[in-house]
């Protein structure tokens, strides 16, 4: 068989993932969605206020995902909500705040490559595996700790909480909320991210004698 065969390369490809698999330990994974809710067209001003739009309101859910290989777990850490296009690094530097990882690493895209995150990222103890927006020079230790530590076949797995989110929106119908005020829609969303972490908590539980699991 020739070293440059397809089946040569699959192989080699999923012994490397297997040793990825052994090396690193649990992570976490943080990302956003957008969850539309049953409210009146609002006014979106943007590039500076030149433009007016209306858009159909929406929350924005964060998702702080603790992903633990080994027990085929992943649950949620921690979760924050805000308005429909809150900035991920605020949202991002608020949830590390409030449920800081305790250890290992953190995986995020360059959404939240921001001082917010940055700045509590500094005083914990964790390995961030964030892509950096744009091609300048890194300023500043944690941004250069991120670049230094940069390695992409970990970082493929930050996908993994979009799953998530799938299924909350498969629940709530295309991910669409009934509420019809900014306040009541955003406390819908947390609920659904807490919902599946209770979820996850029961299939964790043997089922009570003559029973079946429904999770």
């Amino acid at each position: 068989m020739s070293p440059r065969s397809p089946r040569r390369k699959a192989k080699r490809l999923r012994t490397r993932r297997r040793h990825t698999w052994r090396r690193f330990p649990p992570l976490y994974l943080m990302d956003t969605t957008g969850l539309a809710y049953r409210s009146k067209d609002r006014l979106l001003r943007f590039r500076r206020g030149k433009e007016v739009r209306r858009v159909r309101g929406h929350a924005r859910l964060l998702a702080l995902m603790r992903w633990d290989r080994e027990r085929r777990l992943l649950w949620p850490w921690g979760g924050v909500v805000g308005e429909g296009y809150a900035p991920d690094p605020r949202l991002g530097g608020e949830v590390l705040r409030r449920f800081p990882p305790s250890r290992w690493w953190l995986l995020a895209d360059a959404g939240f490559d921001g001082k917010e995150v940055w700045g509590v990222l500094g005083e914990a103890g964790v390995r961030p595996v964030i892509r950096l927006r744009g091609g300048g020079e890194a300023r500043g230790e944690a941004r250069v700790r991120a670049r230094e530590g940069w390695d992409p076949e970990v970082y493929r797995f930050r996908g993994v909480v979009e799953g998530v989110f799938g299924g909350v929106k498969t629940r709530l119908g295309g991910g669409y909320l009934w509420e019809r005020k900014p306040w009541t829609a955003m406390a819908r969303a947390l609920l659904e991210l807490i919902a599946y972490g209770l979820r996850v908590l029961l299939s964790l539980l043997p089922p009570p004698p003559g029973y079946k699991a429904i999770y």
